[in-house]
């Protein structure tokens, strides 16, 4: 038993880093905003937390044979064949349990996929979060044979946004048909939930943390602390965050010259644009270019 700060939210890398020292570095050491990988090599020998903890991502678990207990916002859920459990980033939540049998699989990803597919798609995406399903025989062969394909497609030396995008929103939406109507997510989760979804379709139009707050019928204080109370991200930064991972969507058309792109995005001028993409992504939108086609 490890005892670990429950009041930090963890990235994908310290969490497999404090909870699978075991595992090899290519797994320790991958930041990739969408990965699979097997129970039976990700999983098993954890290091059962004394405490719960919360995550900057959310994931999947998929039991294929065997059985997982996991601890989600204080409710425990054993998973077994047919069964998954899907933990979204900032609730509760601990391993207490994995089976010597068990396999499936562990779908990690960053909530930017669902900006990266709403943009990719040109609509807007929608989830209804339930943290347990129990598939028919049908729909669980059909999601084991997705997430196949998507480990493999994010396997190969090249990534392709177009295939391994369309897979996982295939999977969610899959789930997605079993959510419940009464989701068990805390009032602050579900605030930040709306939240993202409004970003996601005005991030362009409007930048501004009141506009959120007024179309959400909250104090622009009150969405701040929601907010970075569950991302660890304060309002300003993941609207910024949003705009900026559509500017590096666009920064692929090489036809487009860097100041068409600020003012596409309504940015006030192109230098500006500059310095808050270089404070994002560290590097400015020139030299985010060049390095897509070096």
């Amino acid at each position: 038993m490890i005892m670990k700060s429950t009041f930090k939210i963890l990235s994908s890398q310290e969490y497999k880093r404090t909870y699978f020292p075991y595992l090899e570095e290519e797994i320790l050491s991958n930041s990739n905003a969408l990965q699979v990988y097997e129970i039976e090599r990700y999983l098993k020998g954890i290091l059962i937390p004394a405490l719960s903890y919360r995550t900057s991502f959310s994931f999947l678990i998929i039991v294929t044979h065997g059985s997982v207990k996991q601890c989600i916002n204080n409710e425990i859920h054993t998973i077994s064949q047919g069964e998954c459990a899907h933990i979204s980033e900032g609730v509760w939540t601990d391993t207490q349990f994995v089976s010597e049998d068990v396999s499936g699989y562990v779908l990690a990803y960053e909530s930017n996929i669902y900006t990266q597919y709403s943009l990719f798609q040109g609509k807007q995406v929608e989830f209804n979060y339930t943290p347990f399903y129990k598939l028919s025989p049908y729909d669980f062969e059909a999601t084991i044979a997705s997430l196949n394909l998507l480990k493999n497609e994010l396997n190969l030396p090249q990534s392709r946004a177009n295939v391994h995008l369309p897979l996982f929103y295939s999977i969610l939406s899959r789930l997605n048909t079993y959510a419940q109507e009464n989701r068990v997510s805390g009032r602050e989760v579900e605030i930040v939930h709306y939240f993202k979804k409004l970003v996601n379709q005005f991030h362009i139009e409007n930048r501004a943390v009141s506009f959120y707050a007024e179309k959400l019928h909250l104090s622009e204080n009150y969405l701040n602390r929601c907010v970075k109370h569950i991302t660890s991200k304060s309002a300003k930064q993941w609207i910024n965050e949003v705009s900026i991972e559509h500017s590096q969507l666009l920064l692929r058309d090489l036809t487009l010259d860097i100041a068409e792109i600020a003012y596409a995005m309504r940015y006030p001028s192109p230098s500006y644009f500059s310095k808050i993409f270089k404070k994002i992504r560290g590097i400015s939108p020139i030299s985010y270019r060049h390095s897509l086609f070096s």
